[in-house]
């Protein structure tokens, strides 16, 4: 078939149905922009669990020369001290594994969470490692049982403070599930009434063109033939739900996450970046191909008997 042809094919088809075309593509793009969203919350969960890691369970500060605590009169922990520490979480069987993280590893932690907002980022470099102090980050046999482990540690000479991280995050997990959840479950719908809207354009555009799909089958148009002006209308939805969701994703990026979250929320987690954002519009736009080429092929086979 010639370009010019099929070209004439698809701009005469898309007039015909432009209604019905820009209602697909309405529905089309607010399904991918939830379904975008729900898959940027998972990158966001996996984001924040990769950050804090194994800090999920307990972490023990050692003192620095400006804590406050009781514990911390003599100022910075010394080696003695913290050997005292390593023996007491060695003997103690509550106690799975722990990990020692330097200053100069806090610091580097720091700059990871804090760097991306300008002001803190200015605060951190005038502190330097040296304000940091040595930490541990300790893994439990069962982590909701902590409360030995941390009433031992928290009175010992040299030690800042001891808390739980898992109890600090786990609204902050809870929130995210309940967000992706909510995005994907509200997605899949859209995405249910999305197919079901191609499908009925399918049916209602081979009605409307019954007469020509008869004649092309007298003088013996191939399948393909027949088949490719439905497959060409509903790429060509499939492209601009696509680029609308992108686009779409693309602003919350902007104004939410730069514009809001990595700027007022620094200091609660590393946030997503475009890298992800990047990745999650590249998924959408398979989803969208999918979504508009396998219920037009399953149609057009049902429909016009090809």
């Amino acid at each position: 078939m010639a370009l010019g042809s099929i070209f004439s094919e698809l701009t005469t088809g898309l007039r015909r149905n432009f209604s019905m075309t820009v209602s697909l593509v309405v529905t089309m793009s607010v399904s991918l922009v939830l379904a975008s969203l729900g898959l940027l919350l998972q990158a966001q969960a996996d984001r924040t669990e990769k950050y804090f890691g194994d800090r999920l369970q307990i972490q023990v500060n050692l003192c620095t020369q400006n804590s406050s605590a009781d514990s911390c009169v003599g100022g910075r922990a010394t080696p003695e001290q913290e050997s005292e520490v390593e023996a007491a979480l060695e003997s103690n069987p509550e106690v799975k594994s722990f990990e020692r993280w330097s200053p100069e590893r806090n610091y580097e932690q720091a700059q990871e969470r804090l760097g991306q907002n300008e002001e803190d980022r200015k605060q951190l470099e005038a502190l330097g490692p040296e304000s940091f102090g040595t930490s541990y980050m300790v893994t439990l046999e069962d982590p909701n049982e902590f409360q030995g482990v941390q009433s031992q540690i928290s009175g010992m000479d040299g030690v800042a403070s001891v808390f739980s991280l898992r109890d600090l995050l786990a609204p902050l997990f809870e929130v995210l599930s309940k967000l992706r959840w909510a995005a994907l479950g509200t997605s899949l719908l859209l995405i249910v009434a999305a197919v079901l809207q191609v499908s009925n354009t399918i049916r209602m555009t081979a009605y409307a063109r019954r007469r020509e799909i008869g004649i092309m089958r007298l003088v013996g148009a191939s399948t393909w033939h027949i088949q490719l002006p439905f497959i060409l209308e509903s790429l060509v939805a499939a492209v601009v739900s696509a680029a609308l969701a992108c686009g779409g994703l693309a602003a919350f990026m902007h104004f939410v996450v730069y514009g809001f979250l990595r700027d007022r929320l620094a200091g609660l987690t590393t946030w997503v970046r475009w890298q992800e954002a990047v990745t999650v519009m590249g998924y959408t736009t398979v989803l969208a191909l999918l979504l508009a080429l396998v219920p037009t092929l399953v149609m057009t086979r049902r429909y016009l008997k090809v």
